[in-house]
């Protein structure tokens, strides 16, 4: 059973768990982030929040339980699902494949049309839905992103609105009309951070393979879902969905080779974090003047050094963490990155990361 699970299972408050989570060195979440949120998506701020559903929840499905603690480091996700006109963008550029079918449930002709621009792409397969992500420079939400994001960190819900009975003007569901609308029709159902159509419209997939039983198995801070599997993690009910089958925290898995008119998607994206070093100071005592560092890596071998500044370049050696290098050259930005070139105990010169060093003499 994992940490959290056991926490919770034997009494101890979910705001306990907070420090222990919270412990990450900064006074706040800004100090941690860039935050520049891109245009039409949504922040979601790193922190703890509880998903999944309550053991006496009739209305939900056991592979939704039990409900457990998940830290997520901060990412943002878009507040509409991908449109067609979107998408084509996408496939225009000779990186997406059209849709393997172009109609919809009851149109003949539906992701071709100008009329549909600004309705959900369906007919995508797994595959079409990441490298449409990445070529916007996003990727998948993973499970867990998706849901928090749905269901809001404040109190447990069935709907993204909350607990009150769907109406006509909060959710595309039922089958009525009986097929997809545009993207942004029921604002008044979005979940507490502004996402629309996170039930009805079309459901969505998420970046996770698909496990019965992993609501019971997921680790505590950033899970991804399983490590493999046969199928991958939809989530979000569909235009096509039963009024009395709807809940935000409903999993459903499918092929991820396969598609069909009642699945599209949305997209996320990592919030940069801040590089933080401290510029090395030449050593007074020292006649020549020279700087030096010392390795502290998150990285259990050390760090690596390279043929020149940047990744991607050959590799000389690895310099241990705790391990002293002269400091030659730097800082040399790139890419909002410090970059130093040092010298190691055996002579061996390279260049590596400022974050990854310590400069405690001066």
């Amino acid at each position: 059973m994992k940490k959290g699970h056991q926490l919770l299972r034997k009494g101890i408050s979910f705001c306990l768990l907070l420090p222990i989570l919270l412990s990450t060195g900064f006074d706040n979440v800004s100090d941690k982030y860039d935050i520049e949120t891109p245009s039409g998506m949504v922040y979601i701020e790193e922190g703890m929040s509880l998903l999944g559903a309550e053991e006496g929840d009739l209305n939900a499905k056991n592979d939704a339980k039990p409900r457990h603690p998940v830290y997520l480091k901060s990412y943002y996700i878009d507040t509409l699902e991908v449109t067609n006109g979107a998408y084509a963008e996408c496939v225009a550029a000779g990186v997406c494949a059209e849709p393997a079918d172009t109609s919809s449930a009851t149109r003949a002709n539906y992701y071709d049309v100008s009329t549909f621009q600004g309705y959900p792409v369906v007919n995508v397969t797994w595959d079409d839905a990441q490298t449409y992500c990445e070529f916007v420079g996003k990727r998948l939400p993973t499970e867990a992103e998706w849901e928090k994001a749905a269901m809001g960190t404040i109190d447990y819900r069935r709907y993204p609105w909350g607990n009150g009975e769907p109406k006509a003007y909060l959710i595309n569901v039922t089958d009525i009309p009986g097929d997809t609308e545009t993207v942004n029709s029921y604002p008044t159902g979005s979940s507490p951070y502004g996402l629309v159509d996170t039930a009805g419209n079309v459901s969505e997939w998420v970046s996770d393979w698909y496990a019965t039983s992993y609501y019971a198995e997921s680790v505590l801070e950033n899970p991804t879902g399983p490590d493999s599997g046969t199928h991958k993690v939809v989530r979000g009910d569909s235009w096509l969905t039963d009024l009395d089958k709807i809940h935000i925290t409903n999993r459903t898995m499918m092929d991820p080779e396969t598609y069909n008119a009642t699945t599209g998607f949305r997209c996320a994206k990592d919030v940069k974090e801040k590089v933080y070093y401290e510029t090395p100071v030449s050593d007074e005592n020292s006649p020549d003047e020279r700087a030096y560092a010392v390795v502290n890596s998150g990285h259990d071998s050390g760090i690596f050094l390279l043929t020149e500044p940047g990744k991607s370049q050959s590799i000389i050696v690895v310099a241990s963490n705790g391990s002293l290098l002269e400091v030659l050259e730097g800082p040399v930005e790139i890419n909002y990155t410090d970059w130093y070139l040092v010298r190691t105990g055996a002579g061996k010169e390279g260049w590596t990361i400022g974050s990854s060093l310590s400069f405690p003499l001066k």
